[in-house]
């Protein structure tokens, strides 16, 4: 990935866990630094909604927050936490790798259906930086 934002398309299915790793590259495909950084991402039906479907922080491993036990949409900072998941900069002390995950249980609260998603990281300048977004499509889970 690039330093500009890139437009990545997700297809996953409804109740598996859900992992996406990638390195953050400059221009020249040098890895950018994310030390000192916060990222969050949002999931949300539409790009325009106020409510989420799922919430990550770099809060690894506990960064993730859905709605228990049901398919429904939570105001930032109110979901519940989930099992294991969020964001990681620099992943495994690699500079420049990114890595997401939400963890089975979560993934299987987010209603089956397209979402939209992106990934803001705020550098420690208070550069924030839309580095990853797109849709978030959830096939419809059949074995529970």
């Amino acid at each position: 990935m690039s330093s500009t934002n890139i437009d990545y398309q997700i297809v996953h299915y409804q109740g598996d866990t859900f992992v996406l790793q990638f390195n953050y590259l400059n221009d020249n495909n040098i890895a950018i630094d994310l030390a000192g950084c916060t990222g969050n991402m949002h999931i949300k039906r539409s790009p325009q909604s106020n409510k989420l479907v799922c919430q990550l922080t770099d809060d690894y491993p506990n960064g993730v927050f859905g709605i228990s036990g049901s398919c429904g949409d939570f105001s930032a900072g109110l979901g519940k936490a989930g099992n294991t998941g969020g964001i990681s900069l620099n992943y495994d002390g690699i500079t420049g790798a990114v890595y997401i995950s939400i963890d089975a249980n979560t993934v299987s609260t987010i209603p089956a259906g397209r979402h939209f998603y992106d990934l803001e990281v705020v550098f420690p300048s208070n550069e924030v930086k839309t580095i990853l977004n797109g849709t978030f499509e959830l096939a419809r889970e059949v074995t529970r």
